[in-house]
């Protein structure tokens, strides 16, 4: 009787100075994954789950010990497939275009010879020309009258796409004769479209200058592009009217006809 009692008493002091080391300095529980911790499968993202489970095994003095713990993953930002408006190509607006050429007209009795170099950007641009004249004077003479027409001009495209454009300008004219020049503002109008899937293009301009002397000039043609290179024809017209600024008669002049070119566009 007395050996059974002091068995179990001595049982309960060492289990009691077990709990004792465990909680006051003892050692502390461990805790250890298991192997077979698995957590959730990802989402259809790719993602890890945000609460994945963990099992884990607490060992101590008294055994070990399984539990369940939910471990919180770090978020992270979505991403999804780029958005149409990052890569997805403008096929309606062109690139810049650079155009230049010479071109002969006969006009009236006389011809004409000008040469013209443009620079189109999808929104704005810069026209450049030069003309020459030459026509008989109508005084009985065989002599000959010399003309230089210039203009520079600012372009604005209303319309700018691979198939055709439509283009508003403004800037300064100039004719020069002998002994006399002419500079005044200019306002001009023009535009090329293609024709169909063919190499054809129809193409136009007009052009103003209201005071201080005046002059309106107009052609309307097509151009054949063969690569890079363009044949261009159609009609060209120019009045011009120094508006009583020479002394003597008023000089009015209305002269068109036909014109060629060839150039370049790339």
């Amino acid at each position: 009787m007395w050996k059974v009692l002091c068995t179990a008493l001595a049982a309960g002091a060492c289990l009691a100075s077990s709990r004792a080391e465990a909680h006051v300095g003892g050692h502390a529980p461990r805790l250890e994954p298991t192997a077979t911790a698995t957590p959730r499968p990802p989402d259809d993202a790719g993602e890890p789950p945000e609460d994945a489970p963990v099992r884990v095994r607490i060992r101590g003095p008294m055994g070990a010990i399984s539990a369940t713990l939910r471990m919180r993953a770090p978020r992270r930002e979505r991403r999804g497939p780029p958005s149409r408006a990052e890569n997805a190509p403008d096929d309606t607006r062109a690139p810049l275009l650079v155009r230049m050429g010479v071109q002969g007209a006969r006009m009236g009795d006389g011809g004409a010879l000008g040469l013209f170099l443009t620079l189109d950007g999808m929104k704005a641009g810069i026209d450049l020309r030069v003309t020459g004249l030459t026509f008989p004077v109508d005084d009985g003479t065989n002599s000959l009258d010399h003309l230089t027409v210039l203009g520079t001009h600012l372009t604005v495209a209303l319309v700018s796409t691979e198939r055709g454009r439509l283009r508003v300008e403004a800037g300064v004219a100039s004719a020069h004769a002998p002994g006399v020049l002419f500079v005044g503002p200019s306002f001009a109008a023009s535009g090329e479209a293609c024709i169909g899937e063919s190499r054809w293009d129809v193409e136009g301009r007009v052009q103003a200058t209201p005071f201080p002397y005046r002059q309106v000039e107009a052609q309307a043609g097509v151009a054949l592009h063969l690569g890079a290179f363009n044949l261009r024809g159609g009609w060209h017209g120019l009045y011009l009217d120094d508006t009583g600024l020479l002394p003597g008669i008023e000089h009015q002049d209305a002269l068109a006809g036909p014109y060629f070119g060839m150039g370049f566009a790339f």
